[in-house]
């Protein structure tokens, strides 16, 4: 027993409490706040209990359902093969006092009501004072313990409390509130809701719809569809046999083993994934994305996280925003955009195209034709068996081994391509181009940059401005215009055209007509710069050269016709089958014997 002084304080604080509501609400909350913890502690030892079960079996068929309107209080529903509904009420009352605790309880009434589709169980509490400072403090509760037949359908709805559902063969309507939400082990189609309390589902053969807000929804094994809603709290799904549909936010979302098509919204959380036996479509936001093994189509998208994946079956489709974007092995062609973050991409059957914006594209193994465009951010690309088209501005372009016809355009960023199977088309500014091994056409343009190219199949065409020019091995003819720098040029089979100012020319490596039926013809001229050409001993050239403020020499053998000067010589060299015609000013012009470099 408490003393007579512990009584007393514990009046006066209940006192205080328990004026009539005449100030502000500010200092109310304050009391509330302060206070009434205080007098709360002081009481429990003041407490009396009030325990009383309620007991009932009510016939209840497979054609009938049952209904249970329920409030503070946990639930429990177990089923049978048996007919009928048996169930059990443990009402609890805590009261300052034994008799408030048990004319409480006695008042509590649990009421059934039979109609010929359904029975009703409702539980009845008293009636409360309204008044927030006016009751005795009284604590109650009721747990149902029920045993229903497994056919007969459920509607329960319960708050403030558990729910715990089990072997129920029947379709149902569980709604809770403050408290968790089990379902294990059902068969047909099942809707449940629940909010501040989480959601668990264990087995069901049928459809299945969750509705919840702050808290985790957990599923496992569903032989059907499933629809799921959530709200600030992370979704765990696995083993859904048809089409699943998840919305969440503010949490989580892993989805694991789907037989049917797949759709995540979610938002402020991570989603994971995996084993979708269909399409699969992800909206996210605030959360970074990883999916593995989809057989159907993917729809992947977020901001300011990453998107992975991994195993594709057919066609992906990736949007990201400040988000990184890799992934690899895909079955019918990628679509992928991002900004802020890099893209990296691999293993892919079908058609690729990239686009990206302050941040790199990395793309190898594809089967197809490639579209890759971004902008201070290198491009990589690497087997591409098809077409390939690459934009960039402010960084690098590197390509490597292409099937098919390849255009790159680049501003302020050096491009370097090899391996190219057929045509090539380069569109750059302020930057060096680096070409080897083209197996078609090649044309590049840039300026203020150097221009190397060496083992051209085809034609080369190179202009440029302020920027020097190489050109090695080409098999086909060779235009080059520049300005301000200096060309070479090496192992040469066709025509060479080469058209420079203030910039040196040199040529070697001259094989002549060698039976082709196009003839070698040269035509190089420059300002303020030498021009030397090597000339191989079996060559023809008909050689007309001419220079001002200059002079023109030769150390080959020149059978003459016309006239000869310091600055001007025309003659042949072999039999003369192919045109050379050297033109300058104010810069000397040199004829070398020889085949090899300078």
């Amino acid at each position: 027993m408490k003393s007579e002084k512990d009584n007393s304080s514990i009046v006066r604080c209940e006192k205080w409490i328990m004026q009539p509501p005449g100030t502000k609400l500010l200092l109310l909350i304050v009391v509330l706040c302060t206070v009434a913890p205080a007098c709360r502690s002081i009481s429990e030892g003041f407490r009396e209990e009030y325990r009383k079960d309620f007991t009932k079996t009510v016939p209840l068929q497979a054609n009938q359902s049952l209904r249970l309107d329920h409030r503070f209080g946990n639930v429990v529903v177990h089923t049978s093969t048996v007919p009928g509904l048996q169930m059990k009420a443990s009402i609890r009352v805590s009261a300052r006092s034994k008799e408030d605790a048990a004319r409480f309880g006695d008042q509590i009434v649990i009421n059934v009501e039979q109609s010929p589709d359904s029975v009703t169980v409702r539980t009845e509490y008293p009636e409360q004072i309204s008044d927030l400072f006016s009751n005795r403090n009284i604590s109650y509760s009721v747990d149902y313990e029920i045993n229903m037949p497994e056919s007969a359908p459920l509607q329960l709805t319960n708050r403030f409390g558990s729910v715990a559902v089990s072997d129920l063969k029947a379709a149902s309507s569980i709604e809770n509130s403050h408290g968790p939400l089990t379902f294990r082990n059902g068969n047909g189609s099942q809707h449940l809701e629940n909010s501040f309390g989480g959601v668990e589902v264990d087995h069901n053969v049928g459809n299945v719809s969750i509705i919840n807000t702050n808290s985790f929804v957990k599923v496992r094994q569903v032989e059907g569809s499933l629809s799921l809603r959530n709200r600030f709290g992370t979704v765990t799904v696995s083993g859904i046999r048809d089409a699943t549909d998840i919305k969440n936010s503010n949490g989580d979302v892993e989805l694991v083993d789907v037989g049917g098509n797949a759709s995540i919204h979610n938002a402020f959380g991570s989603v994971s994934v995996s084993d979708i036996r269909g399409n699969l479509t992800v909206n996210n936001n605030n959360g970074a994305v990883d999916t593995r093994n989809v057989t159907g189509t993917a729809e992947l998208e977020t901001s300011f996280s990453p998107i992975t994946f991994h195993d594709i079956g057919q066609k992906l489709t990736c949007t990201a925003n400040n988000g990184r974007i890799s992934g690899s092995k895909v079955g019918s062609g990628a679509q992928l955009e991002t900004s802020f973050g890099s893209i990296e991409l691999s293993d892919v059957t079908g058609d690729v195209v990239a686009q990206n914006s302050n941040g790199k594209v990395s793309v190898q193994d594809v089967r197809g034709n490639a579209s890759l465009k971004t902008s201070f951010g290198e491009i990589q690309a690497t087997n591409i068996s098809g077409n390939a088209n690459l934009t960039n501005s402010n960084a690098t372009v590197t390509i490597k081994n292409v099937g098919g016809k390849t255009e790159i355009r680049n501003t302020f960023g050096k491009v370097d391509a090899s391996d190219i199977q057929k045509d090539i088309r380069i569109f750059s500014g302020n930057a060096g181009i680096t070409l080897a091994r083209i197996g078609g056409d090649t044309y590049a343009k840039t300026n203020f940059a150097m221009v190397d190219a060496e083992e051209i199949a085809g034609n080369l065409t190179i202009e440029n401005s302020n920027g020097a020019v190489r050109a090695n091995s080409a098999k086909g003819g060779v235009g080059i215009t520049t300005s301000f720098a200096p060309v070479s040029i090496r192992g040469v089979s066709g025509p060479i055209d080469v058209l420079n100012q203030n910039g040196s020319i040199e040529v070697a490596g001259l094989t002549g007509r060698s039976n082709s039926t196009l003839c070698g013809n040269i035509t190089l001229k420059t300002s303020f710069a030498p021009i030397r050409v090597r000339v191989p001993d079996n060559a023809g050239f008909a050689v007309t050269a001419r220079t001002s403020s200059a002079k023109v020499s030769s150390d080959i053998p020149l059978t003459i016709a016309g006239t000869t000067s310091a600055e001007s010589i025309s003659g042949k060299i072999g039999n003369g089958e192919c045109q050379m015609t050297l033109t300058n000013s104010n810069g000397n012009i040199e004829l070398l014997r020889g085949f090899g470099k300078f």
